[in-house]
C-alpha cells in the first residue's frame, strides 16, 4: 500500500502530441516523466465511443456496464435525443469505494461527475471544465464559493458561445492558458490545506484547444488560413506547455511516498468527421425518413414547421445565443422535430465525432418498427457493409477507419442505451464536403468544420498513462493495459478491495513486486 495516490487527468490530451513536443524540448515535465517514470499508451473505449473514456476510468466498467458515451444520448424506452445527465451513470465512481473504506478523497472537476450522497471527502463540480454537464457545486456546499472567493472565477467561457472569428480564438487560447494556471493554484491549495489519501484533478483545457484551434496549428488542415492566424502560431502547443508547467508545479508539492498517475482516455487530431452526412445517406438507402420528406404539413407541430424552414447552420447559430438551459432544450428539440418513426428503420444520434447509429427496434424504442433478430441483424450487416464501402471521391480513400457492431465489444445491463453500430472516421480520407457509397451515391454538404460548433480538431484514440512512485517499475516499457485498469490500480495502491463488478485488473507495473517464495529443499 502506497502512502497516497495523485491522479491528474488531462482531458483529451493526445499521446502523440505530448511525445513529439516532449522530445522537442517544449514539455520538460513530461520529458522527465517519460525518462524517469513509466510512460505507456493504453487501449481505450474511445476506440469506439470517445466520451465513454472518462466514465470507464471512473467506474471500472466499459460502456455496457455504465451506459455513457456522448453529450447527447438516447435512453431505451425514450426516443428523444437528450442532454446527458451524469446521474445516468449506472455505477459509482471509484472514489466512492475509497470513501466508504475510510480513505480521504479530493475530487476536482472530474468530467461528467455528479454529487455523491453521503460523500465524506471533498468534491468540486464544474469549476473549470470548459463544457457543461451539471450544475456547479461542491461537497461541502461552501467549498466552491470559497475557491471562487480566493482564486476568482474560472476564466474560460462556455465553449458553446465561441465563434470562429480569429480574435475570439486568440482570446480563447489565452483564457485556456490562464485557466490551467488557476486550476494548478487551486489544486496546490487543496493539497496543502486538506488531508487526503487520493486526489484527482482534471485539466480540461487540452480538450477545448484541440477542438477549436486545430486549424490554426495544422498548416495542412483545409481551413488553415493563408499566413496562419495572427497572434497564434502554435496555440495547441501553447496550452500543452501551460499544462506541462502546471503538472510540474503540482508534482513539486508531493513527497516520494506518493504514487503519481497522469492519464488521458483519448486524444485529439484533425476533424474529418462525416457524421453530419448521415441523414441524407440513410434517407437514400430507405432507412431514415422525416415528416418533411413525406408527411402532411397540417400535422406538423409549430417547431417542426420552423425546423423545416430554417437551415441547420442558422438553427445552430440561434441556439448558441440563448441561455444554456434553453439552448440544450431547444437544440434537442430541433433534432427530434420532424422524425417519421413509422418509416425510419435506423436513425443517427447526432454528434460531431463518430457516427452513432441505432435500430428503431420493436420492444426497445416506443415507436420501433424493426423486428429483433434476423431483420435487425440483416439491416446492421447491410449498413455496416455500406459504411465500409464509403469513400472520399476526391482521393478514393475509405472514409471509415473502423465500423463496429456494439454487441461485439460491449455487453452488460446498460448495453440497451448504446448505439448499435459505430463508425469511426479515417483522418487519412480527409473527408470534408462529399462522400460516395454504392447504396447512397454521392452525398454533398458542408464540411464538419463549417457547422457550429466549428470543430476543426476531433477525438482520436490515443490514450496514455504516465506514472512515478515508490513501487512503479520505471523500466517496464510499454504496458499491455487498458484505461479500465486505472481504477483497479488505484484501489490496489490504497489497499481497498475492488467491487465485484470491476472489469479491469491492477497494473502490476504500479504495485510492489510480489514476494518470491523461498525454495524448499
Amino acid at each position: 500500500m502506497t502512502g497516497r495516490v495523485l491522479l491528474i487527468g488531462l482531458d483529451s490530451a493526445d499521446a502523440e502530441l505530448i511525445e513529439r513536443w516532449a522530445d522537442q524540448g517544449h514539455l520538460p515535465t513530461f520529458a522527465r516523466l517519460r525518462r524517469d517514470g513509466l510512460w505507456t499508451r493504453l487501449r481505450t473505449t474511445a476506440e469506439v465511443m470517445h466520451v465513454s473514456a472518462w466514465p470507464t476510468i471512473y467506474t471500472g466498467v466499459t460502456p455496457g456496464g455504465h451506459g455513457m458515451y456522448h453529450a447527447y444520448q438516447v435512453r431505451a424506452g425514450d426516443q428523444r435525443i437528450q442532454r446527458t445527465s451524469p446521474a445516468w451513470c449506472a455505477r459509482p465512481p471509484f472514489w466512492k469505494h475509497l470513501d466508504d473504506a475510510g480513505r480521504r478523497c479530493i475530487v476536482l472537476d472530474a468530467f461528467m461527475d455528479w454529487p455523491l450522497a453521503g460523500f465524506k471527502g471533498l468534491q468540486v463540480l464544474e469549476y473549470g471544465t470548459w463544457t457543461w454537464f451539471g450544475e456547479p457545486g461542491s461537497t461541502p456546499p461552501g467549498l466552491l464559493k470559497d475557491i471562487v472567493r480566493r482564486f476568482g472565477a474560472y476564466p474560460v467561457p462556455d465553449h458553446s458561445r465561441l465563434t470562429s472569428v480569429p480574435a475570439d480564438l486568440v482570446g480563447f487560447r489565452d483564457k485556456l492558458v490562464a485557466g490551467v494556471a488557476k486550476k494548478a493554484e487551486v489544486t496546490r491549495w487543496l493539497m496543502r490545506e486538506q488531508p487526503w489519501d487520493m486526489l484527482f484533478v482534471t485539466f480540461a483545457e487540452p480538450h477545448g484547444a484541440g477542438h477549436y484551434l486545430w486549424h490554426a496549428e495544422d498548416r495542412h488542415y483545409p481551413s488553415h488560413p493563408a499566413g496562419g492566424v495572427p497572434g497564434m502560431a502554435t496555440p495547441i502547443r501553447d496550452v500543452y506547455v501551460a499544462v506541462d508547467r502546471a503538472v510540474g508545479d503540482i508534482l513539486s508539492a508531493v513527497d516520494d511516498r506518493t504514487t503519481v498517475l497522469v492519464a488521458s482516455g483519448d486524444g485529439m487530431g484533425p476533424n474529418y468527421s462525416a457524421t453530419h452526412h448521415l441523414p441524407p445517406m440513410l434517407a437514400r438507402m430507405g432507412l431514415y425518413a422525416s415528416q418533411e420528406s413525406g408527411g402532411s404539413g397540417a400535422n406538423k407541430s409549430l417547431l417542426k414547421q420552423i425546423r423545416g424552414m430554417v437551415p441547420l447552420p442558422v438553427r445552430q447559430a440561434i441556439t448558441r445565443c440563448l441561455p444554456r438551459d434553453l439552448q440544450h432544450r431547444l437544440s434537442t428539440g430541433w433534432v427530434n422535430a420532424g422524425m417519421d418513426w413509422g418509416r425510419t428503420k435506423i436513425f443517427p444520434i447526432p454528434n460531431s465525432n463518430e457516427a452513432y447509429l441505432r435500430v428503431n427496434l420493436q420492444g426497445r424504442e416506443p415507436q420501433g418498427i424493426v423486428v429483433p433478430g434476423a431483420e435487425s441483424d440483416r439491416l446492421l450487416e447491410g449498413l455496416g457493409a455500406e459504411m465500409r464501402a464509403l469513400v472520399n471521391p476526391a482521393n478514393g480513400v475509405a472514409a471509415a477507419e473502423r465500423v463496429t457492431l456494439v454487441d461485439d465489444v460491449f455487453a452488460g445491463a446498460e448495453r440497451r442505451h448504446l448505439p448499435d453500430l459505430v463508425v469511426s472516421w479515417s483522418n487519412e480520407a480527409r473527408v470534408t464536403h462529399e462522400l460516395c457509397g454504392p447504396g447512397c451515391g454521392a452525398v454533398h454538404g458542408p464540411a464538419g468544420y463549417e457547422i457550429a460548433p466549428f470543430y476543426t480538431g476531433n477525438h482520436r484514440a490515443l490514450a496514455f498513462l504516465a506514472a512515478r512512485g515508490p513501487d512503479v517499475d520505471t523500466g517496464a516499457g510499454p504496458v499491455d493495459g487498458h484505461i479500465v485498469d486505472i481504477p483497479a490500480s488505484i484501489l490496489a495502491l490504497l489497499g481497498v478491495d475492488p467491487p465485484d463488478w470491476f472489469e479491469g485488473e491492477p497494473l502490476s507495473q504500479l504495485l510492489p513486486a510480489a514476494p518470491v517464495a523461498a525454495a524448499v529443499g
